[in-house]
């Protein structure tokens, strides 16, 4: 063996360990939910609009509800992965860039579908997953910079909410 010395590493510890960061009602309620409920109302009027019968498929008929959801989930994907590693203590350095990487390739995948495949139409939803990428660009600046005002931010998460409730019972109640 070779005498070397040998080093040793101890951890202090100062609080107690979180899965999720201390903050994470304030980022969800102020950053992300607001984006999320705006973006979710605003994919459902459109589709509802670009139907023939607008206010058939507004109250009546779930689709619009359905296919926002997936625009939603698309949307919501960077914004989730910059929450955790910003929370992180390890990797609360790498989150914006993380972001950045993956709201990239996001944009790159919708790119390329459009190139390599121009003929699949996805239910009708590639041309909204085209309009999530400044949502992308939005999101990431209430990340950095923050979040709305709780008397913005509240109203704005309700109406998300409800529109979600809504399509969720609209077949129960029509």
């Amino acid at each position: 063996m070779r005498n070397r010395t040998k080093q040793v590493i101890r951890l202090e510890r100062d609080g107690a360990d979180y899965l999720v960061p201390k903050d994470f009602f304030d980022v969800l309620m102020h950053r992300l939910f607001p984006v999320l409920s705006l973006t979710y109302i605003s994919i459902i009027l459109a589709i509802a609009a670009e139907k023939k019968h607008f206010f058939y498929y507004l109250f009546e008929d779930n689709t619009a509800y359905i296919m926002g959801l997936f625009v939603v989930l698309w949307v919501s994907v960077p914004g989730v992965l910059w929450i955790f590693l910003k929370g992180n203590p390890l990797l609360s350095h790498t989150a914006d860039v993380w972001y950045k990487i993956l709201a990239i390739i996001m944009t790159l995948l919708i790119m390329f579908s459009f190139i390599l495949f121009p003929e699949a139409h996805i239910f009708g939803l590639r041309i909204y997953f085209v309009s999530t990428v400044p949502l992308f660009v939005i999101m990431y600046f209430f990340f950095v910079k923050g979040g709305l005002p709780a008397f913005l931010s509240y109203p704005l998460n309700s109406i998300g909410f409800a529109a979600l409730l809504y399509g969720a019972m609209i077949n129960i109640i029509f």
